[in-house]
């Protein structure tokens, strides 16, 4: 069987091309698309456009395994299966009991649920879960042993959110339907260091009999935290390092960013069976999680989400989620997943927290540290960011727009580059050619004689501007070129007499340093008038 599909990327990224959500949607800027197109020998697909980043996975049948070709007709009379297997379950109030003290041989949870309760009004139901373990274990091992907020991924606030297999509900409740085989029996307990305070716990479960052929792979989720990473030399956050024969199905990740600027530029890494380069190797960490751009919107989808970004921009916590389903990774003998830190600023330090969603034979190990005392593993909550601000700054992204003969004038935020800017913005003119000119409004109290300082915006795509204010050219033309962004910082562009309201301030592009590419682009920061007499 043979088809040839030609769809519009994009509509097909957001739901709007034959694949439904939430098989396919676009979530703060990043298009998933987790449709299962199977294939019998060889697939191909190609994109026209070349500015795509992009992650395709594939998984490979043993020999031998009978397969049958993906065609659009399947999608068609499997729509409706597709829909729910990964619509977010409703919450099921029923059908469950309490965990008992010790779960049965023989048995499997396949659902578990975390009741939360508050006893006062003062309660802090963070804190609390914060500082609470969910412990598993069957027979002799211990399979899980995981603070409760970053099991459910519920951030260091608990926010609600509804994933396909786990999610924190609007009322505090979580749940967790990543099935959990008992070949032996075993214990499922909160453990809370410290008092509840006025925080009421309660584990519950659909505890159905299982027949187990053979020994069962056990569920597992293993924790590891990393505070004060320097962000040079770079370097990986280990994930899970497992021994033994196993699947790995998941991840969440808690980050606390001390700048407002950019930290997950790192690529996830899976190094299957002792492989000595990792067969799966990403293009980004929100590309791993699903969105891009470093884009700060929350969003929660069946199989990922970004839980909180506490901002602005990536300042603060940051908490993500990924379930891997048709894309779980099978190992025989073990399972190395590295995570890199990648942050733009060379100085910071940051804190990494994660967990791994696995299944593993009885025996195997998750190769990482055991999980420390709350004591030292307690995030405390980042001060709010400092910001430039400028005294006596006439901000240019504030300044009225009097006229543009060419080109296209916004106000950019440049938060990214922390407090360079002042009140993180400035007036931005890209594409005009020479000889046109944009005017700005600035507003002066009373009439006399004005020193007049400016803050451009340099860069190697920006051009070379005469400014003139009031008809009185300033100086020789502005040279906005450097090898990279960066702030001109405050400069005496000249001395002027002024009458008071409201004076043109203009920019005229007079053409272009020779290092410079051709887009001859301008940014004002702001300007001060300092009143010499």
């Amino acid at each position: 069987m043979r088809f040839e599909e030609v769809l519009d990327f994009a509509k097909l990224c957001a739901g709007d091309a034959g694949v439904p959500a939430p098989l396919a949607a676009m979530c703060a800027r990043g298009g998933n698309v987790y449709l299962p197109v199977t294939f019998a020998r060889r697939l191909r697909v190609t994109a026209t456009a070349d500015d795509l980043y992009y992650l395709a996975d594939v998984a490979l049948a043993p020999p031998g395994t009978e397969v049958v070709p993906f065609a659009p007709a399947l999608l068609e009379s499997h729509q409706q299966l597709l829909r729910n297997a990964l619509s977010p379950p409703a919450f099921c109030g029923g059908w469950v009991r309490d965990v008992p003290d010790e779960i049965p041989a023989g048995h499997i949870v396949d659902e578990l649920y975390l009741r939360v309760g508050r006893e006062r009004e003062d309660a802090d139901v963070a804190d609390v879960l914060r500082r609470t373990r969910l412990r598993v274990s069957c027979g002799d091992e211990l399979l899980v042993d995981v603070p409760v907020t970053a099991f459910f991924a519920g951030g260091p606030d608990w926010l609600p959110w509804r994933g396909r297999w786990l999610g924190v509900g609007e009322s505090g409740d979580a749940w967790c339907k990543l099935p959990m085989p008992f070949p032996r029996a075993g214990v499922i307990e909160l453990r809370t260091e410290g008092a509840r305070d006025g925080v009421s716990l309660r584990l519950q479960c659909q505890l159905p009999r299982a027949r187990f052929a053979a020994e069962p792979l056990l569920f597992r989720a293993s924790y590891h935290q990393v505070k004060g990473q320097p962000t040079r030399p770079f370097s990986d956050h280990r994930v899970l390092d497992a021994e033994g024969r196993g699947r790995f199905v998941g991840c969440s990740l808690l980050v606390r960013n001390p700048s407002r600027i950019w930290w997950g530029e790192g690529d996830e890494k899976f190094y299957v069976d002792g492989e000595a380069f990792p067969s799966w190797f990403g293009t980004g960490t929100e590309d791993y999680f699903g969105y891009a751009w470093c884009d700060p919107t929350p969003f929660a989808a069946p199989l990922h989400a970004q839980v909180q970004c506490e901002g602005p921009n990536n300042y603060g916590f940051t908490q993500l989620h990924r379930t891997h389903v048709l894309d779980s990774v099978p190992f025989q003998r073990s399972f190395r997943f590295d995570l890199e830190r990648w942050h733009w600023v060379q100085d910071a330090r940051i804190d990494y927290e994660t967990v791994a969603y696995w299944y593993g034979a009885r025996g195997a190990s998750s190769g990482l540290p055991e999980v420390p005392a709350y004591e030292r593993r307690h995030l405390d909550r980042l001060p709010p960011p400092k910001m430039l601000v400028v005294a006596g700054a006439l901000e240019g992204e504030t300044l009225p727009v009097l006229s543009c003969s060419g080109g296209v004038h916004e106000v950019q935020n440049v938060s990214f580059f922390e407090e360079k800017f002042s009140r993180d913005a400035h007036r931005w003119w890209r594409d005009g050619a020479v000889g046109d000119a944009l005017v700005l409004g600035v507003p002066v109290a009373e009439p006399g004689r004005y020193r007049v300082k400016l803050a451009m915006t340099r860069a190697d795509d920006f051009g070379r501007v005469q400014v003139s204010l009031a008809g009185h050219a300033l100086g020789e033309p502005f040279d906005g070129y450097a090898p990279q962004v960066e702030p001109s910082g405050p400069f005496v562009a000249g001395e002027v007499t002024l009458a008071a309201g409201e004076q043109p301030l203009r920019f005229e592009l007079v053409g272009k340093n020779a290092k410079a590419k051709d887009r001859m682009m301008v940014g004002l920061d702001y300007v001060i008038l300092e009143k010499v007499r």
